[in-house]
């Protein structure tokens, strides 16, 4: 028997003396791939439901059935999906359909603690809780949500910039707030009233 043979007769033994293994193995790839294709089909049948309830929250809204509508768009943020949950809390804010302020917050804190969701998106959330939480909020607050973006290359940073210049311009706290206005009279190619911008500054020069 030559080389080639006897090899070939050592991997059929292989694989006879092997054969409960190697049908083990087979079954928990066969389960395993299933289990991932379930996972994939069912991630896609959640996301179809969830759309389609809050095209329905819409309905309602369109429709002025408001207690309908926060009801499924409360039940939306609760669900954690990183696309309609935001959405949702977006809307419930947009139309002032939560007059509990304290219940908002919640609804931001559990939006943002939906994991995968784009940096970004991340950071389009905390400018609108910093927007949110403005009026009434201690100063530690809002640098805690802005300073990250003010100090990142995000495409929200000048509006976060433009948010603490007018939270202190509303203090009347004019020497922080000319420190942010500096910064964005600065800058070029600006998405904002740069002559509101430029009044304030006049504002506090004769304060």
């Amino acid at each position: 028997m030559n080389t080639e043979n006897l090899e070939k007769k050592k991997f059929i033994d292989l694989l006879r003396s092997n054969t409960k293994l190697l049908s083990a193995i087979l079954i928990i790839l066969i389960l395993t791939g299933s289990f991932f294709l379930w996972l994939d089909y069912s991630s896609k049948n959640q996301r179809v439901k969830i759309s389609e309830e809050f095209i329905s929250a819409k309905v309602f809204l369109n429709n002025e059935n408001l207690t309908s509508s926060l009801g499924i768009l409360k039940k939306i943020i609760n669900k954690k999906d990183k696309i309609y949950s935001p959405l949702s809390l977006f809307l419930i804010i947009d139309n002032d359909l939560e007059s509990d302020k304290t219940l908002v917050l919640k609804y931001f804190d559990t939006v943002l603690s939906i994991g995968g969701q784009e940096k970004e998106d991340l950071n389009l959330l905390k400018l609108k809780k910093a927007y949110f939480i403005s009026e009434n909020s201690k100063e530690k607050d809002l640098l805690d949500l802005l300073n990250p973006i003010i100090n990142s290359k995000s495409v929200w940073r000048i509006q976060s910039i433009k948010l603490l210049g007018d939270y202190y311009f509303s203090l009347k706290e004019f020497k922080k707030a000319s420190q942010y206005y500096s910064i964005l009279l600065a800058e070029e190619n600006l998405n904002i009233d740069i002559g509101e911008i430029e009044r304030k500054m006049k504002i506090i020069k004769n304060a």
